[in-house]
């Protein structure tokens, strides 16, 4: 298995099942809607399931593996996106994270940024449903336009 962020694809999503229903993870966003204030936990089989087939039908299913020498196959945080209508945002449908979850969310909306807001993925933007304000003054997010739309809380990264 490659390490770092792929599709969930074939094979892998067995393993990532199986994954799921054994490390507890924090649901930040789920079904396209903002959850932040989950707690951490160990989700249900029905909840992998759903978060399986979430992420299996999501244009975007970024898994982050660990590779074949680590303890765990996987790394501490997963997205699913969808496109919009233009297929020039990518809209954050799923959203997995483990402890600390602040920073691994953050972790996540960078490694989610660079693998798709580029010529080769055709991706313009991408689409979070929360309000990331707060990252604004982060140094990795200072080459990342933030666009801020907190009526509707919403953030654009492009």
């Amino acid at each position: 298995m490659s390490t770092g962020p792929i599709f969930l694809r074939g094979e892998l999503i067995e393993r990532f099942r199986e994954h799921l229903l054994n490390m507890p993870y924090y649901q930040m966003i789920h079904q396209g809607i903002s959850c932040v204030d989950n707690e951490r936990k160990k989700v249900s089989t029905d909840d992998v399931s759903e978060i399986i087939k979430h992420f299996v039908h999501a244009r975007f299913p970024i898994v982050c593996s660990a590779g074949s020498k680590s303890t765990i196959p996987f790394w501490d945080y997963h997205l699913a996106l969808q496109y919009d209508e233009d297929k020039r945002t990518a809209i954050i449908c799923e959203l997995l994270v483990r402890e600390p979850n602040q920073d691994h969310c953050r972790k996540a909306l960078l490694m989610a940024y660079y693998l798709l807001v580029n010529p080769k993925m055709g991706v313009e933007r991408i689409q979070a449903p929360m309000n990331l304000s707060h990252l604004a003054d982060c140094k990795e997010f200072e080459a990342i336009f933030m666009e801020c739309v907190p009526h509707q809380n919403i953030t654009y990264l492009s």
